[in-house]
């Protein structure tokens, strides 16, 4: 059926995708910021860097974390007017309005944790434990953020029903979990461990390369959790695999299945050659782009999925 969408909803449309977009860049180039060591360009200072508003003489550093900064600034900006301009465009109860909040509330969580790396200086080469476990947050809560802003925008396309008064509402009775939605709830838990896994190897892999880990290193906790997430990819993998062709028979949810699917194989193959070719800087960018578009075809693909069953 056509939706039928105004001029201000079709364009806030566009600005949602085009976010989502944006941030896929911001997060991309956050690992660029890890893997050339440059979190601490700016010192422990933040929202400052080096304590002043612009840098003077900086240094390649301080250049490439500055950049980031300010590409993350712009993002927080336009996550700000994402729930404004929907409430403006949308009418009260449409999902638009809420994914849009979660999008906002969770870029301000990333901030507050990239603040809390700058802080407390877990940032170059630091490799301590408690660097680990937020890294591994930082990660999950990008998964939620991609999540909730390719959310917001496939809500443009939904109508909203027509609400009736508590009284007037027939009871329901909910249905039935079936199998396809337990596996599909696992594969989307899978994928946040399997990224949170990744996140630590990836942090392993740039503080202690895999040329030099033997000469140096080796009994480090980073380097000896190489091992586990492998594992749990290819046990991912599979998972992916069953729950893409379970959902590619049904008609609202085949593109995404078939992307997951293809998106499954071509992330275990990108990780065999980042394992084969000792995690090079511009393969861990790949790799972790193409996570989260994996993530977010699991999403959408499940999100597609639960809609067929409320309109059932």
């Amino acid at each position: 059926m056509k939706i039928s969408m105004s001029r201000g909803q079709r364009w806030f449309g566009h600005f949602a995708a085009l976010l989502l977009g944006y941030v896929l860049f911001v997060i991309v180039f956050g690992a660029w910021v890890r893997i050339t060591g440059s979190g601490a360009g700016c010192g422990n200072h933040w929202p400052s860097c080096q304590g002043v508003l612009v840098p003077r003489t900086p240094s390649q550093a301080t250049l490439i974390e500055y950049s980031h900064r300010l590409s993350s600034g712009l993002l927080g900006v336009a996550a700000l007017a994402l729930p404004l301009w929907a409430f403006r465009s949308f009418s009260p109860g449409h999902a638009t309005r809420r994914w849009s909040v979660w999008t906002l509330l969770l870029v301000a969580v990333e901030a507050a944790i990239g603040a809390g790396l700058v802080k407390n200086r877990l940032v170059a080469d630091d490799a301590s434990l408690a660097r680990a476990v937020v890294v591994a947050l930082h990660l999950v809560n990008t998964l939620l953020l991609t999540a909730s802003a390719a959310l917001t925008a496939m809500a443009t396309r939904e109508t909203l029903p027509r609400t009736r008064s508590r009284r007037d509402r027939a009871p329901r009775d909910p249905a039935p979990r079936s199998p396809i939605d337990w596996l599909s709830l696992g594969v989307l838990i899978g994928l946040g461990l399997v990224a949170a896994s990744g996140a630590v190897t990836a942090l392993g892999d740039t503080l202690f390369p895999v040329g030099t880990s033997l000469r140096e290193g080796s009994e480090h906790f980073l380097v000896q959790l190489r091992v586990v997430h492998p594992i749990l990819a290819c046990a991912l993998v599979v998972a992916a695999l069953g729950l893409a062709r379970l959902l590619a028979d049904l008609p609202g949810t085949r593109p995404f299945a078939l992307a997951l699917g293809g998106l499954a194989l071509l992330q275990l193959g990108l990780g065999a050659v980042n394992v084969l070719l000792r995690a090079p800087g511009w393969l861990q960018l790949g790799h972790l782009l193409i996570a989260q578009l994996l993530w977010l075809s699991a999403v959408l693909a499940t999100r597609g999925l639960w809609l067929r069953r409320s309109q059932a």
